[in-house]
């Protein structure tokens, strides 16, 4: 997608990532990873499972702490020990491979808790913020409804307008649609295309090649806790230099391809 298709609806904000590690025990996940995140750009980290991708999603916002290297993110310096965590939260929205909705809560509830709680807005400004995100999303007519009453496009749909709803200048999305049957896989991955060309930036961990190709500014594959090969979508997909990343690629758009 072309920066001129673009019409820019959010504040967008950048992130850069520079020397990156993370352990669990003597186990090193993440080996110094750099990434910049453009304000604007919508970057696609693609590999295999164990590659350290959900890792350096989840170091992004500090669910998880890294060992070493610097984060900077949406004006803030996540990795300084005297960041302030919930603004810099509030600026980072971020969407699970599982919904992670309160069973509770009405799907506008569920939208409105954080924003009442967090960003301090009146009930009835959360509630129009809430209602506006769901009807981005195409939800409008669902907000009374429990999340048990949703399919599970429905539910990632609603965990977007929630997450959407607390203003964020950049977007995390881990496996957005690991978890849903085929047939709602492509309901998210739209919503995620039209966020893509109102300017969201969004650093997504996929395995949806097609998605990533159409939509990516670029695509990072990730192997053995670093990064292999970066560029454009159209590059790194179509073309790969790397023979870990075509081996990957391979395997990925031809699950029944076997090497003899």
């Amino acid at each position: 997608m072309s920066k001129s298709e673009k019409q820019p609806v959010f504040q967008a904000a950048g992130a850069n990532i520079v020397g990156l590690r993370k352990s669990y025990g003597s186990n090193e996940v993440l080996k110094g990873i750099d990434l910049e995140v453009k304000p604007g750009q919508v970057v696609c980290l693609i590999g295999p499972s164990g590659s350290g991708k959900s890792t350096l999603l989840r170091c992004v916002n500090l669910l998880e702490k890294p060992n070493g290297g610097t984060i900077h993110v949406g004006g803030f310096e996540a990795t300084d020990p005297e960041v302030d965590l919930d603004r810099m939260r509030q600026k980072v929205g971020m969407v699970f491979q599982q919904f992670n909705l309160f069973p509770h809560l009405t799907v506008l509830e569920n939208c409105t808790v954080a924003q009442i709680k967090v960003l301090k807005r009146s009930q009835s400004e959360a509630k129009k913020v809430a209602q506006e995100n769901l009807e981005r999303v195409g939800l409008g007519d669902f907000g009374t409804r429990y999340p048990d009453q949703l399919s599970g496009g429905q539910q990632q749909r609603v965990a977007i307008a929630r997450a959407l709803s607390m203003d964020p200048t950049l977007m995390l999305f881990d496996e957005p649609t690991s978890a849903l049957d085929p047939e709602t896989v492509g309901e998210v991955l739209a919503i995620m295309k039209r966020l893509a060309k109102a300017g969201m930036t969004m650093l997504v961990v996929t395995h949806e090649m097609a998605f990533a190709k159409e939509v990516a500014d670029r695509v990072v594959f990730m192997d053995g806790g670093v990064v292999v090969e970066e560029g454009p979508a159209a590059e790194v997909i179509g073309n790969p230099q790397q023979p870990r990343t075509q081996d990957f690629l391979r395997r990925v758009l031809d699950p029944t391809h076997v090497d003899i």
